[in-house]
């Protein structure tokens, strides 16, 4: 049994109206506006969607789920082969943090070129002039002593890491939880757990981190009718103190 105690202060935290400025900043730039990249990547007929979904036929709705949530559905159709991209997100009024999922379906009547490299998550944060990011990981369970043990990696110039799941098992080495920090401000990044997922964080050689998440390794094509999903992704935005967020 573990037992962690925490300050009344941490415990009862909540966010504040920066927090939730920074959150909404994010959802304004990569969900509301048309002619943005949205926040997940792949590889399709060997080009990269950013590349080719502004001549895809596009959609958008939103709905409120509740009194604290919203859920929007972004839509990408190719007419040449059928291809349905749906990335469904759902965005919180009372926490800085968005969700998503992404979608990928056959809608033709043939079997669909090739599918890879599929990124769940694929962001660049940029920080300020001074100070470097820190990424805190922790590692999985495995009967081990130093199972769940946290670990900082500061990330400098050209500077890699790449964390993965062990074997199909999502917790079995690492965990699928981060918290990329830069001074003042961080963000926590949740990966979904179904199997192989991996992460990587690579730095620029200036003050640039790009973050990419989903299933370690995708290559497939789509019978009609047939689709698949990513890994469900979560992003909460903090600023001040880390242990607080």
């Amino acid at each position: 049994i573990v037992v962690v105690c925490l300050p009344a202060s941490v415990m009862a935290a909540s966010a504040s109206p920066e927090e939730m400025a920074r959150a909404a900043d994010w959802v304004d730039v990569h969900f509301l506006r048309a002619d943005s990249a949205p926040p997940f990547s792949f590889t399709y007929q060997g080009k990269p969607f950013a590349d080719i979904m502004r001549t895809w036929k596009q959609a958008r709705s939103s709905t409120k789920l509740d009194e604290h949530r919203t859920q929007r559905v972004l839509t990408w159709t190719d007419s040449a082969t059928g291809l349905l991209v749906r990335c469904v997100s759902v965005e919180y009024d009372d926490f800085p943090t968005v969700e998503w999922t992404v979608y990928l379906k056959n809608t033709g009547t043939v079997d669909m070129p090739m599918i890879e490299n599929v990124q769940a998550l694929d962001t660049t944060l940029a920080r300020g002039s001074e100070g470097e990011f820190k990424l805190h990981h922790w590692s999985g369970g495995w009967y081990e002593l130093d199972a769940y043990r946290p670990f900082t990696t500061v990330l400098k110039p050209n500077a890699e890491k790449r964390i993965s799941a062990l074997n199909g098992r999502p917790t079995n080495s690492d965990m699928s939880y981060f918290n990329i920090e830069w001074p003042g401000q961080g963000l926590i990044v949740s990966v979904g757990w179904p199997g192989q997922w991996a992460a990587e964080f690579k730095r620029d050689k200036e003050t640039g981190l790009g973050i990419r998440a989903g299933q370690e390794s995708m290559l497939f094509k789509l019978h009609p009718g047939e689709e698949v999903r990513t890994p469900l992704m979560a992003l909460q935005f903090w600023i001040g103190d880390c242990v607080r967020a």
